[in-house]
């Protein structure tokens, strides 16, 4: 029985582990997005000076 228990405490926590890294990498790619297209508009506006 605890062989199991500890299996299903393995799952899950594999699992929560699993899905926050996928929020962190979505969150970080969003981010850098952002920031580049900022960097684009400024070299733009540098560029057309």
């Amino acid at each position: 029985m605890a062989e199991y228990q500890t299996l299903i405490v393995a799952v899950v926590s594999a699992l929560s582990s699993g899905v926050g890294v996928g929020i962190t990498l979505k969150t970080d790619v969003r981010w850098l997005r952002v920031m580049l297209e900022k960097m684009d508009e400024r070299v733009t506006r540098l560029e057309n000076k």
